[in-house]
């Protein structure tokens, strides 16, 4: 079956996610702000969708392991 859609690639949600999680890590590396970064995790969940925090905070934790450039 044909179909137009790249699987190899991931969603334009998922890319927005994964470039959110680099910059809230950073940010949490440089000012250690627990308010600032919760804020925008709030944020993120309504932007996001449901689950967002916590994708978020599982890319942020692959960012940290190395695993995730």
């Amino acid at each position: 079956m044909y179909s137009r859609r790249n699987v190899e690639s991931p969603s334009d949600r998922v890319i927005l996610e994964i470039a959110e999680a680099r910059e809230l890590y950073r940010t949490w590396e440089t000012t250690k702000d627990r308010d600032f970064v919760r804020g925008r995790l709030e944020r993120a969940e309504r932007i996001y969708g449901s689950g967002a925090r916590d994708r978020i905070r599982n890319f942020m934790n692959m960012i940290k392991d190395g695993t995730l450039l």
